[in-house]
């Protein structure tokens, strides 16, 4: 699976997550700070991360989810390829 698979999975599954929540269809770039847009909260991030751990087969542990990890998509999936490696 290339970074470029899993950067797309990544976008479908918090688009999933965030319509489900909202109802609402939202277009979101690789690039684009979920945070500090008012995205995503807290309680999509717990969702986010548990449909990660199912969906890659890894571990996120607490000490994971900061704004270096989980900022915007592209550093979610650059996140998830080193988890994968290791």
């Amino acid at each position: 699976m290339t970074s470029e698979d899993v950067m797309e999975i990544v976008k479908n599954i918090l688009i999933g997550i965030l319509k489900d929540a909202s109802g609402l269809d939202i277009e979101l770039t690789e690039d684009q700070s979920l945070i500090d847009a008012g995205i995503i909260d807290s309680l999509s991030i717990v969702k986010l991360i548990k449909v990660l751990q199912d969906t890659f087969n890894i571990e996120i542990y607490a000490g994971d989810i900061t704004l270096d990890n989980f900022d915007t998509i592209r550093v979610i999936s650059n996140f998830i390829s080193m988890r994968k490696k290791t």
